[in-house]
């Protein structure tokens, strides 16, 4: 027992030490775990392991005697920025961060599974500390950990699963905009965090032994951090709302099971950003995920792809139609979004695999490969008239992790 709580420490200590996690999905991790990330984050209705409570807390109901997963992730964002006014871009010095999660199910009968996963499931952020005034020296930091004990019932075809979610979150927001008006804000680069619940809910049913459909709907959360945003958003004569929810998800999934070895997978995900106090306030509207997945499993390995799209959640604002009285609020919504938090990605490629070390542990390991979007806003309200900002946006990251099976 004392080991276990050392261990759960460290994962935490790890998870908070992570200045920032970019992600597919806005500001969402796109999968926890080697095996969901190496098929696109198609893990709704496609059973894994103990870190299926993630993306479904149900499939822990098609678990077998006990297993602990743990891993990091290596996430290589590349972001550039043209800053306030038209000129050569430059890269964010944010450029990498590891981010640890671990995962525990038991079955404790023929009908019921329990579990406990965490991990830093959600973030973004950009420093240009060490470029010219012309970027303000931007610098943002969010960060999300989720703690998801889950509790999972199956019978026969089918099963039932729900999870209390414990959310941690850190917000920074830091900037020195003196060339535009000696507009300051947080210097010292101070975070801001907040803690609160939610819960996720699932069910899988299998139609044919191959053939399992499933669906999860994880809740909003309601954070709230300190005055980052009132604060950032005053220094340019806005005033923007400290409360920044994580928005509810609605997701459904299908995984097929042929010729012994083969498994193809996909989900739907509906990201609630427009619902979301704080997200809607930027002009962000409802996400759509569609996450597709292969896999080969033989005796002692497997392989597997993925593919995941979403739309780009993230609205510019018009400048010539203000959305707030007359006094910059699209322009400044428009900065905020593509230079300090340009959660842009439209899609990512995704690849892995597992060997079987022993009789009880696995090594995986998956690759994600977002290609570059290049984002362009009007910022007149806030650089003058016609000046436009462009965001350029890539990632990469890996993926490694152990399981233990007893």
């Amino acid at each position: 027992m004392k080991m276990n709580k050392i261990v759960v420490s460290l994962i935490a200590a790890g998870v908070m030490a992570s200045p920032l996690a970019h992600a597919t999905n806005g500001d969402l991790m796109m999968a926890v775990g080697s095996q969901n990330s190496a098929l696109g984050g198609s893990g709704v209705a496609n059973f894994v392991g103990a870190e299926s409570a993630f993306p479904n807390p149900a499939m822990l109901g098609k678990s077998k005697g006990s297993e602990v997963v743990g891993g990091v992730a290596l996430f290589m964002p590349t972001v550039t920025n043209t800053g306030f006014t038209v000129n050569t871009p430059v890269e964010s010095s944010a450029d990498h961060n590891y981010i640890p999660d671990i995962s525990y199910s038991n079955r404790t009968s023929d009908n019921w599974t329990i579990g406990v996963a965490m991990a830093g499931i959600a973030g973004m952020g950009v420093d240009y500390t060490g470029a010219n005034p012309n970027y303000a020296k931007a610098k943002t930091e969010m960060m999300l950990l989720k703690v998801v004990p889950t509790i999972a019932y199956n019978k026969d075809n089918f099963g039932l699963g729900v999870s209390p979610i414990i959310q941690y979150g850190s917000l920074l927001i830091s900037y020195d905009a003196t060339p535009f008006g000696s507009i300051k804000y947080n210097s010292t680069s101070k975070a801001d965090t907040d803690t609160n619940v939610g819960y996720s809910v699932g069910g899988y049913f299998d139609v044919t032994p191959g053939l399992t459909l499933a669906a999860a709907y994880n809740s909003q959360i309601m954070m709230k951090y300190g005055t980052q945003l009132s604060g950032a958003g005053s220094g340019f004569g806005q005033t923007f709302s400290n409360e920044l929810a994580q928005p509810a998800e609605m997701k459904a999934g299908v995984a097929y099971k042929f010729a012994s070895h083969y498994t193809v997978t996909a989900d739907f995900k509906s990201i609630k950003w427009a619902d979301a106090p704080g997200y809607k306030d930027f002009g962000w509207k409802n996400q759509t995920v569609v996450a597709l997945g292969g896999k080969y499993a033989s005796e002692g390995y497997w392989l597997g792809l993925g593919y995941n799209k979403a739309d780009n959640p993230i609205v510019p604002f018009d400048n010539g139609v203000p959305a707030n009285a007359t006094n910059g609020k699209n322009g400044v919504g428009n900065m905020f979004n593509n230079l300090f938090f340009p959660a842009t990605i439209k899609s990512a490629y995704t690849f892995g695999g597992g060997v079987a070390m022993n009789k009880k542990l696995d090594f995986e390991g998956s690759v994600m490969v977002a290609p570059e979007v290049t984002t362009v806003v009007d910022i007149s309200d806030v650089a003058g008239s016609g000046v436009t900002n462009t965001t350029t946006h890539s990632q990469r990251s890996y993926t490694v992790s152990l399981r233990y099976k007893y």
